[in-house]
């Protein structure tokens, strides 16, 4: 019976004060929905990445030659160390002659980097293709698509069968590059191995054992597969010298007959036979052992590429994406929850402080102190569990998906995979418990202490005290009765005073965090290709070429201006993951790039003979200053010291700068131009690197709006994440300032109600009690604002990828926004509060303290 009569009462004190509870109950459900669906997107995402690499038996390293692999590199590669399997298949890139687009067409492979079907069927014949299923509103099934260029394919019509996804191809809009139509690869398709001519496979792709068993996002998995790829390169490279000797061979061979069918033709010319056949077919013989020297001169010695998974398009992004979450979740949803949970103890301390004289009635009654216990444990226990259930369920499940479905707006990543972790529900739940029934059974064990008759009666108000401000005479004899009452209690309760600066302050501090980091990366595609690097496209030349052709169009109304350089890449493993991370090194002979600006914190960078520039993110990844000396791979994979004459600002990628002279010293050969950076005018980027293609001059072209169009997808997915941690700030700070603000006014009513029967105004009134609230919460604001800046620091140095860093600028329009969004709160909530003391029943209130 005794029981019963708890839970009724402990019932009664959870209608009694509904909004308590449930302020309590959403305190805990905002912070378990953000700590747990924040701590588990990225392991939800890399297990996402995992299953479906699985699933398509992702290669671990991909092989590819100039000269195509033959059977000496075939058996170098299948008798490598541990290696479970190798499949060796074909690739062309071909031009769509009605779209104009260039798609980079795979042999279907069996074992290795499968290609998962969307619709319709994998190709049987030599004349069917399965297009990417990006393509499908290009080329429709049953459709009939005819290529210009079809090089080592044995048809030039083929018909589109199905859609397919490759999990060697995530980014839905960087597919690398190619020497055909704009430079661009638009996507990819599959033919059956039968729809190529060619007697050498162009690529391999290998599995090794120990793999199997790694999780492919884990520093084991890329060590392992680095030091493969290392040893591979070095058994491979073994290969180069008797693949060119053979050639050469070859020809000499090839040569030698030529010399002697000419020798046999010419005695038979002496002896008066005249052979016009034999005279034609040694014509023939002479042109083509021509075209294959001049093949084997474009073709040049002989290289290999060996590439891990990070090389694949988008691979390394939605890596890169996942572990962006992370850091996030380290940061944003502690303090968020931190919040709460201070906020959820203060709530409940004052819960059992108002229920003192209740607690003093029951213990008259005879019930014992675990008895009264009980009422307090299902309160706090049933709010905050409730609460948790409730945010962790919708945090595992629908948090996840959205940030997933943000990030992936340009990753092709299907069948997202979510998880439950224990660690991180048992977590929330004992620090959710620990902030209500902790807090609750420390405040219910010093009002126990107390004897039943002291429980009975109203707790004494805390003295008066002068405060500082009445120390200061003059002006304290200035202020009027309204301010010395403000000043007197603010000082009077100092828990809620600092609770409420707390508590505005955290909340204020996320929304400048978040509305900091949208500054931070609003506008970093802009300046890095409009401030910093002015060209608009790098045309790489091939060693050999029709450069007559392609000075034509270099001098052409349509370029603006040009610039030979010495374009390469170098390489380093750099960042926490210990990533590849690729080098971009511009070179010239002159004393400075026209179509660059170097500078670093507003002063311009100068290229020196004393060294190089690296761009400020690598110089940070290096650990380089000004006179360091620092060490990167080339693209043979030789170690190359550079010293460090300046560094310059770049957002997006990793580069060095030199002049000719540094060059000779870093690469010990002289400076030689085989490349342009280029700025065009009266034309599309896109028609330009056409143009350049066809003059059979240019390797390749690397457009800039294509970097630029990567880089602004990858805000765009940052920011949709943002905005999303923004709104579960501001549900915070709603929920924050009206608990806080419902605390003060419950614990004072009697006071309110005393001011009342004094005779002041209901508006008086509420500014008597309210105008604490807004000093609190503006000092709250401002202390927010110092908060949300060294927030802000940590969370643009630690969440940009390896190859990318932040503007570090707040725009003033964050502060204010910031401070606005709580001011506005509060000032609503005035509204709530008004309405409620116009509704205080003044007699019940006074009468209490009899």
């Amino acid at each position: 019976m005794q029981k019963k009569i708890l839970i009724k009462d402990a019932l009664q004190a959870i209608q009694h004060s509904l909004g308590r509870y449930f302020a309590i109950m959403l305190l805990m459900m905002v912070g378990a929905f953000a700590y747990t669906g924040l701590k588990i997107t990225g392991p939800d995402m890399r297990l996402t990445g995992a299953n479906f690499f699985n699933q398509e038996k992702l290669a671990d390293l991909t092989v590819s030659s100039t000269w195509g692999l033959d059977q000496r590199d075939q058996k170098t590669i299948r008798q490598q160390s541990h290696v479970k399997t190798v499949e060796f298949g074909y690739y062309q890139d071909a031009e769509i002659k009605s779209s104009k687009q260039v798609l980079r067409i795979f042999s279907k492979t069996a074992k290795l980097s499968k290609y998962q079907l969307v619709k319709g069927r994998m190709p049987t014949k030599s004349n069917e293709l399965a297009v990417s299923s990006l393509l499908a509103d290009k080329y429709k099934l049953g459709s009939t698509i005819s290529v210009k260029q079809h090089g080592k394919l044995r048809k030039k019509t083929f018909r589109v069968v199905g859609y397919v996804n490759s999990s060697e191809y995530l980014d839905k809009n960087d597919f690398g590059n190619t020497n055909l139509g704009n430079g661009q690869l638009a996507g990819y398709a599959v033919a059956t191995k039968s729809a190529f001519a060619s007697s050498t496979y162009q690529i391999a792709r290998i599995a090794y054992q120990k793999t199997a068993h790694m999780s492919p996002y884990s520093d084991k998995y890329t060590n392992y597969v680095a030091t493969k790829q290392k040893q591979l390169r070095r058994q491979l490279k073994q290969n180069r010298r008797h693949k060119y000797q053979t050639a050469k061979n070859q020809l000499t061979r090839s040569a030698a007959k030529l010399a002697k069918a000419k020798q046999q033709l010419s005695q038979a010319k002496a002896l008066g036979l005249d052979n016009q056949q034999a005279a034609k077919k040694l014509a023939q013989n002479e042109r083509k052992l021509a075209a294959k020297r001049a093949a084997l001169k474009a073709a040049g010695y002989p290289s290999y590429t060996v590439s891990d998974r990070t090389e694949n398009p988008g691979y390394e992004i939605y890596r890169s994406n996942s572990e962006r979450v992370d850091v996030l979740a380290n940061v944003f949803p502690v303090f968020l929850f931190a919040i709460a949970l201070l906020v959820a103890l203060t709530t409940m301390t004052r819960f059992v402080e108002e229920e003192r004289i209740n607690i003093g009635t029951l213990r008259a009654l005879g019930y014992s102190k675990l008895d009264i216990t009980f009422k307090f444990l299902l309160y706090s226990l049933s709010s905050s569990i409730i609460g948790v259930l409730i945010g962790s369920a919708a945090g595992f499940t629908f948090l996840p998906r959205q940030i997933f479905e943000a990030y992936t707006t340009n990753t092709q990543m299907p069948n997202f995979v979510t998880a439950f972790s224990w660690p991180i529900f048992l977590t929330v739940l004992l620090l959710a418990i620990l902030a209500t029934t902790g807090a609750s059974l420390i405040a219910l064990r010093q009002t126990l202490q107390e004897r039943p008759a002291q429980l009975l009666l109203p707790k004494s108000p805390k003295a008066g005290s002068r405060i500082l401000l009445e120390r200061i005479t003059p002006l304290w004899q200035h202020l009027s009765f309204n301010a010395k009452v403000t000043a007197r209690n603010l000082f009077r309760y100092k828990t809620r005073m600092l609770m409420t600066i707390f508590g505005v302050a955290g909340c204020t501090g996320l929304l400048v965090m978040g509305f900091g980091i949208r500054d931070s990366i609003s506008g970093i595609a802009k300046a890095q290709y409009g401030q910093y690097l002015k060209y608009d496209v790098i045309n790489i030349q091939k060693t050999s070429g029709k450069h007559a052709k392609l000075q034509k169009v270099l001098n052409s109304k349509q370029t603006q201006n040009y610039q030979n350089i010495n374009y390469t890449t170098m390489s380093k493993r750099l960042g926490e993951d210990n990533s590849v991370q690729t080098i971009q090194v511009l070179t010239t002979n002159k004393n400075k790039f026209d179509m660059l600006q170097l500078e670093y914190q507003g002063s311009k960078v100068k290229l020196s003979a004393s060294g190089v520039i690296l761009s400020q993110k690598l110089a940070q990844l290096l650990g380089a200053k000004v006179g360091s000396t620092v060490k990167l791979l080339d693209a043979n994979q030789h170690v190359r010291k550079l010293k460090v004459a300046g560094i310059t600002t770049m957002y997006m990628g990793h580069y060095v700068f030199m002049n000719s002279k540094v060059y000779r010293k870093v690469f010990g050969k002289a400076y030689k131009p085989n490349a342009q950076i280029i700025k065009i005018k009266g034309t599309s980027v896109n028609n330009y690197s056409r143009r350049l293609i066809k003059t059979g001059a240019s390797q390749t072209v690397i457009q800039n709006t294509s970097n630029e169009r990567t880089i602004n997808s990858f805000m765009s997915s940052l920011n949709s994440v943002i905005w999303i941690l923004i709104v579960l700030a501001v549900i915070l700070a709603v929920i924050v300032i009206y608990n806080l603000t419902n605390i003060n006014v419950a614990e004072r009513l009697r006071e309110l109600s005393t001011i009342k029967v004094l005779g002041f105004f209901d508006n008086e009134v509420t500014l008597y009690i309210y105008r604490e609230t807004i000093i609190l919460s503006l000092l709250g604001i401002i202390v927010g604002f110092f908060f949300g800046n060294w927030l802000h620091t940590f969370i643009i140095v630690s969440l940009p990828p390896a190859n990318a860093m932040f503007n570090p600028v707040i725009s003033i329009w964050t502060y204010v926004i910031s401070g606005l969004i709580p001011g506005v709160i509060t000032a609503l909530l005035a509204l709530v509060v008004h309405r409620t003391i116009r509704q205080v029943d003044m007699l019940s209130a006074l009468a209490s303290i009899d």
